[in-house]
């Protein structure tokens, strides 16, 4: 993918992406925001060719899809429950003229997510445990809620197709279905890559 020298720049490091948001949401970065080096293993992975369709959950502002997008050739979708975070991943996708990312604004319980190839999930239900380490107020939290997330999310990876990518960061959940193979580990095994093989 063509990039402008503008979006190499933002795209060069995390505290130059970070510089395109607004300080309240900068400072959820560290914590909250997949490291660059960290999303393009993963979105190289997710998406090995230009058929491929990625879904993130709880994208946050776009990061992994903006970097994923800008290192494949597969097309990525954020889905994301606060509304100010996906006006600011639009404006950031518009400034930097990236292709085939589209960030929208919803639940992804409302999602089917089996029509997509590969899926990304940066421990989004987090929060739900540790009320401490919410993003912000905006949206309720609760273990319920947690609980709710993590089955509704095992039920939709396990009706994959074969072949489906999946690839989890600082995951909480402490079981992945056991048709999904391990592939890889990076990152002191904080991301792991896998593959649906039954």
């Amino acid at each position: 993918m063509y990039l402008t020298t503008e979006a190499r720049h933002y795209l060069s490091s995390d505290a130059a992406f970070d510089s395109l948001l607004p300080i309240s949401i900068q400072q959820l970065s560290t914590q909250h925001w997949t490291p660059l080096n960290v999303a393009y293993m993963a979105a190289q992975f997710l998406a090995p060719d230009a058929n491929a369709r990625v879904i993130d959950i709880g994208a946050g502002v776009g990061k992994f899809c903006i970097a994923g997008a800008c290192v494949s050739l597969g097309a990525f979708t954020g889905i994301e429950q606060r509304k100010n975070f996906v006006t600011t991943g639009n404006k950031v996708i518009k400034q930097l003229g990236v292709d085939r990312v589209k960030l929208m604004h919803g639940n992804f319980m409302e999602l089917d997510i089996t029509e997509y190839t590969g899926v990304y999930f940066y421990n989004s239900f987090h929060e739900n445990l540790v009320f401490e380490d919410a993003l912000d107020n905006k949206i309720e939290v609760s273990t319920e809620l947690y609980e709710q997330y993590t089955a509704h999310l095992l039920s939709q990876l396990i009706a994959m197709p074969i072949g489906t990518r999946l690839s989890t960061f600082w995951l909480s959940i402490t079981e992945i279905p056991g048709c999904y193979k391990l592939k890889e580990t990076h990152f002191n095994d904080l991301l792991k890559l896998w593959v649906k093989e039954q």
